[in-house]
């Protein structure tokens, strides 16, 4: 993982998976947000529903997905969010945001993911840009998006 960009306490990180997808995500101590990159089309079904439980575990609040059957990652974290109550039914305090993004380009992402995340009593200092398998042109744009955003440290 590596600090892209920071801007006073925000603070947006880059962290590319790979298979077979054992790297750890990142415990920031408070929660945060992940935009999730998926440029992977062949990856598991267990192995999405794995990461997505570590997201939540790991106290991510929000989740932008994008990119390949984006919604799957929606509903996957979804699902990993519904899963941490033996009831199915989490507090709301616990509550995990998530948004899909199929239609849009990497710029108005992070623009979101900057702008629009913040709800209830969460103020976010910690973002993730999470990429699920390996593309260099989206992770140049991506990168590109989040330095025109904030200053690079």
């Amino acid at each position: 993982m590596r600090l892209i960009a920071q801007q006073g306490d925000r603070r947006f990180w880059f962290l590319r998976l790979k298979p077979p997808y054992d790297t750890a995500i990142p415990d920031f101590g408070t929660p945060f947000v992940a935009i999730v990159l998926a440029c992977d089309p062949t990856i598991a079904p267990d192995i999405q529903a794995a990461i997505s439980a570590e997201l939540v575990a790991k106290d991510c609040r929000y989740v932008l997905a994008w990119g390949v059957d984006s919604s799957s990652w929606d509903d996957s974290v979804d699902w990993a969010f519904t899963a941490t109550d033996p009831e199915f039914n989490p507090p709301n305090d616990r509550m995990v945001m998530t948004t899909c993004h199929d239609d849009e380009t990497i710029d108005d992402v992070i623009c979101f993911a900057l702008k629009s995340t913040n709800f209830g009593l969460h103020k976010f200092h910690d973002y993730l840009a999470l990429m699920i398998g390996n593309s260099s042109e989206i992770e140049s744009d991506v990168l590109s998006a989040i330095r025109s955003k904030l200053i690079t440290p």
